[in-house]
C-alpha cells in the first residue's frame, strides 16, 4: 500500500445513507467500532469509560480523529439491559470484555418482582445516553452515531443465566415466552430515549446462534421477539438496524431478513459469496474479515488480504456492502491493523470499481 493518501469525497453519513438508499457512493464504507485503542492513544483507559459519559464520548471522538472511523457509538450491548433489570456485571480493569456474574431470575417465582427499568436511573443506560448525546452534539452531522443492544432472546438468557434459560426452552416454554416479551419491553424503554437523540441501532443476539439452538427453536422463540423489537426500532427511528447472530447463519438466513432488519451482520464463517447470492437482494450486508486471526493476531499485510477478499466476494451485493469484521474488535488489536482496514477501503473500494484490484 505505501504511504498513498485517498482522499474522500463524501463525509461518513452521507456515504452510509447513498450505499443503504442504492444511490451513487464514492467508496465502500468500512464499520469498525473502534474504543480502547483509541482511548489509550488519548490516555483514557478503557474501564475509565465505565462509569463516565465523557470519557466514553471523547474516545469515540479520538476514534474518529485517529482512524477516520465511519461510525461511533456506545450502548448497553450483550449484558447491559439484564444489569438494568437486576443482574450483577464485573467491569475488570484489565483489557477484558465485562461478564455477569449473577443473574437476578433465579426461580420462577422472581418474575414477578421484575419490573421495566427506567433508563435514565438504572444500570449504566444513563451513561450510554449521555455519551450518545454527546456525541450527537459533537460530530452527528458527519459520522453515524449508533447505539448497540442484545436481542430479546439475548437478554432473557443473562437475566435468567443461559444454561438454565435454554433448559426453560423444553421445561417451560409459556415462562420462556413471557420474558421474552419482558426483554423486549425492557430493551423498548431505553430506544424510545436513544430514538429521540436521532440516533441508530445495532442489534446483536448470540444466544439465538446456531451453535445454541436449532432453526425450529429459532423461529419458535427468538424470531417473533426479535422482529418484534426491529419493527419498533423502525418506527421510533426510522431506520432499520443491523442485526448480528454469531456463528454459521444460514440455515435462519431467511428468517434474519424476515426481521425487517436493514443490514446482516456476518461471521467470518460465512462466505459472503454465498450470501449475496441468497439474500443480497433483500439487505444490505455487512462484514466479515476475521477478527481473531487477521485483525488481532495478524499483520497489516494479512488484514490487507482479508478485507481484499471480503470485497471480491461481495462489493457489488445488489442491497449494499458495508466492509467490516466478521465480530466485535478485538480490544489488543494492533493499532496498524485498523489502519490498514480502513486504508483497504479508501484505496480499493473506490467507485468506480475495479475487480482486478481486489486479487
Amino acid at each position: 500500500m505505501g504511504t498513498r493518501v485517498f482522499r474522500d469525497e463524501m463525509k461518513p453519513k452521507e456515504r452510509m445513507k447513498a450505499v443503504l438508499t442504492g444511490k451513487p457512493f464514492d467508496r465502500v464504507p468500512c464499520s469498525i467500532q473502534v474504543s480502547n485503542q483509541a482511548g489509550k492513544l488519548a490516555g483514557i483507559n478503557h474501564w475509565q469509560c465505565y462509569y463516565s459519559a465523557e470519557h466514553t464520548a471523547q474516545t469515540q471522538f479520538e476514534a474518529y480523529r485517529i482512524f477516520g472511523v465511519e461510525s461511533v457509538g456506545t450502548g448497553p450491548g450483550l449484558p447491559g439491559i439484564a444489569e438494568a433489570v437486576g443482574s450483577t456485571v464485573f467491569y475488570p480493569k484489565e483489557e477484558n470484555t465485562p461478564y455477569i456474574t449473577d443473574f437476578v431470575l433465579k426461580e420462577y417465582g422472581d418474575f414477578e418482582r421484575l419490573e421495566i427499568p427506567d433508563p435514565w436511573s438504572k444500570g449504566r443506560l444513563p451513561i450510554h445516553l449521555k455519551a450518545l448525546e454527546l456525541m450527537v452534539e459533537g460530530i452527528g452531522d458527519d459520522v453515524p452515531v449508533v447505539t448497540n443492544l442484545a436481542g430479546p432472546f439475548t437478554t432473557a438468557a443473562n437475566i435468567r443465566g443461559t444454561d438454565q434459560f435454554l433448559r426453560d426452552l423444553y421445561h417451560n416454554p409459556e415462562f420462556v415466552h413471557r420474558l421474552l416479551k419482558f426483554a423486549v419491553d425492557s430493551t423498548l424503554a431505553y430506544v424510545r430515549e436513544a430514538a429521540k437523540l436521532g440516533v441508530r441501532f445495532s442489534v446483536a443476539d448470540p444466544t439465538a446462534s446456531a451453535t445454541l439452538i436449532g432453526p425450529k427453536q429459532f423461529d419458535e422463540f427468538a424470531f417473533p421477539y426479535l422482529r418484534g423489537l426491529i419493527q419498533s426500532i423502525k418506527e421510533l427511528s426510522g431506520s432499520a438496524p443491523t442485526l448480528h447472530i454469531c456463528g454459521n447463519t444460514r440455515k435462519i438466513w431467511k428468517s434474519m431478513a424476515d426481521t425487517g432488519a436493514g443490514i446482516l451482520s456476518l461471521d467470518d464463517t460465512i462466505d459472503l459469496a454465498v450470501a449475496k447470492q441468497e439474500v443480497g437482494h433483500r439487505v444490505a450486508l455487512l462484514g466479515n474479515v476475521k477478527p481473531t486471526a487477521t485483525m488481532y493476531l495478524g499483520t497489516p499485510d494479512d488484514v490487507i488480504r482479508d478485507a481484499k477478499g471480503c470485497l471480491r466476494k461481495a462489493y457489488d451485493n445488489p442491497k449494499g456492502y458495508i466492509l467490516a469484521l466478521g465480530c466485535g474488535l478485538p480490544m489488543c488489536a494492533p493499532v496498524e491493523n485498523i489502519h490498514a482496514m480502513f486504508q483497504v477501503a479508501r484505496e480499493f473500494g473506490r467507485y468506480p470499481f475495479d475487480p482486478e484490484k481486489f486479487n
